[in-house]
């Protein structure tokens, strides 16, 4: 019976998944146990910090820079160009040129991700007073120290999401999808183990821990599924063709980051405790995005991009069109659950003794202004990989500039000319966001030759309802 157990635990891990629905489902029900973990963690980090909220400030302002990094290089190759193309050779059957093509375009991604992180680990504390001018000396010099630390972690991350992308290609969900808890487990242990001899810098080797694990619990079933690392880099022309794809992804995730950066900036100016609340704020509202778009656009771009192989743009429109209606028929629904139920929501996740009442209070405002735009959120994580299916970077890139346009410069004046507060930037981050999808996915439909009437009366039936 035991062996018979452990035979079809082996094939679940290693199972194709035939649909967007069961891969989705997968992926969904893993992101909520490593959303669990997450919040565990988080609440962990305030029981253990929020007495000094200067330090847990640094904390997650540490995180910028080597994220940056990651988010340009790895998250910009992996959804614009690599699963896309990567794909192609596996529909094909051309699985040893894949593992060369996969090979050479890791290597030469996260060798630059290497120099990079070179650069930080040399130039932290300049880089630091540039990000968060608003710390002082202290907080700048720690902010440097757990930097340093974070940027080796992003560097085991950049091998691991490739690790991810090739087994995503080969429609296996399950191992990739349950990999970010463990990395949340590593940053629970060094915070319970470590923090009361290390303090803050605790958490932060937890970090590194956990993007060991990351990358370790992924490794056997990419070598199964027929991937043989190479460390070269071959001039394969689907290098030189992601590296095209990649380009104009890398510029509007740029802008992203930059968007990011300047909020965190904004926040470092105003009281202790901002950049705390406005990340935990948005930690809980970007629960149900995760859940829902992000599992579903992740589930669907492997199905997305074999439709575009196949030049079967019917078959891609309806595929489209379904998981739309999949996202929005859940994503309303949550939007005006956390809406309603936000303070005991707040509470319940980070409700500790170290979290205060106002602090509760002013976090359940900004995620009253956040959940409107969870929809919008997940939308956007499904209409951009349609983009990147059909090989076009450009056009987000140029939405995502307007977005970030209006983001940075709205939030700059109801920061500092109005005097709205940290409300005052999450309304300016909600507004953009539903700007954005909005454009994007207008612009989708009119562009493909899609009907939008398919998607726009069921819309209007579930916002009614």
């Amino acid at each position: 019976m035991f062996k018979r157990l452990m035979q079809n635990s082996k094939n679940l891990i290693s199972k194709e998944n035939s649909s967007i629905l069961s891969a989705a489902a997968i992926i969904m029900f893993a992101t909520l146990v490593s959303a669990l973990l997450g919040f565990i963690r988080t609440r962990l980090l305030i029981s253990y910090f929020f007495a000094n909220k200067s330090v847990l400030d640094v904390f997650w302002a540490a995180f910028r820079i080597p994220d940056t990094i990651f988010q340009i290089l790895i998250v910009g190759a992996l959804s614009s160009a690599f699963i896309p193309v990567f794909s192609r050779y596996l529909e094909r059957e051309k699985r040893e040129e894949a593992s060369l093509v996969a090979s050479s375009m890791m290597n030469t991604v996260v060798g630059v991700m290497l120099v990079l992180t070179l650069i930080i680990l040399i130039w932290a504390e300049p880089l630091c007073r540039l990000v968060a001018g608003g710390f002082d000396a202290e907080q700048i010099a720690q902010m440097a120290r757990m930097t340093r630390i974070m940027a080796l972690a992003q560097v085991l991350f950049g091998f691991s999401s490739f690790i991810t992308g090739i087994i995503q290609s080969h429609k296996r969900f399950l191992i990739p999808a349950f990999a970010p808890s463990l990395y949340n487990v590593g940053i629970i242990i060094g915070t319970v183990f470590f923090s009361r001899s290390l303090g803050i810098m605790g958490p932060a080797l937890g970090v590194v821990l956990g993007a060991l694990i990351h990358l370790l619990a992924q490794i056997p079933l990419a070598i199964k599924l027929g991937f043989t690392y190479r460390p070269i880099i071959h001039k394969h022309p689907a290098i030189l063709e992601m590296t095209r794809l990649m380009i104009p992804r890398m510029i509007t995730l740029s802008l992203a980051q930059i968007e990011q950066t300047t909020l965190i900036a904004f926040s470092s100016w105003l009281s202790s405790g901002t950049v705390t609340i406005i990340t935990i704020a948005q930690q809980l509202t970007n629960l149900p995005i995760r859940l829902i778009g992000v599992t579903i656009g992740q589930a669907s771009l492997p199905f997305f991009a074999k439709e575009t192989a196949k030049n079967n743009l019917l078959g891609l429109a309806k595929m489209v069109n379904d998981s739309i209606l999949q996202m929005l028929y859940l994503a309303l629904p949550a939007s005006a659950i956390i809406l309603v139920l936000r303070i005991p929501l707040v509470r319940l996740a980070y409700g500790a003794g170290s979290f205060p009442w106002v602090e509760t209070v002013t976090t359940g405002k900004l995620v009253a202004m956040f959940a409107l735009a969870i929809a919008a959120g997940s939308l956007s994580h499904i209409i951009v990989r349609v983009f990147y299916a059909l090989h076009d970077t450009k056009t987000p890139f140029f939405i995502n500039l307007v977005s970030t346009t209006l983001n940075v410069g709205l939030s700059y004046y109801l920061l500092f000319v109005l005097k709205t507060g940290i409300v005052g930037m999450a309304f300016a981050i909600t507004l953009a966001d539903i700007l954005e999808t909005t454009i994007l996915t207008v612009v989708l439909y009119k562009v493909a030759q899609f009907s939008l009437s398919e998607i726009a009366r069921p819309f209007l039936k579930m916002l009614l309802a």
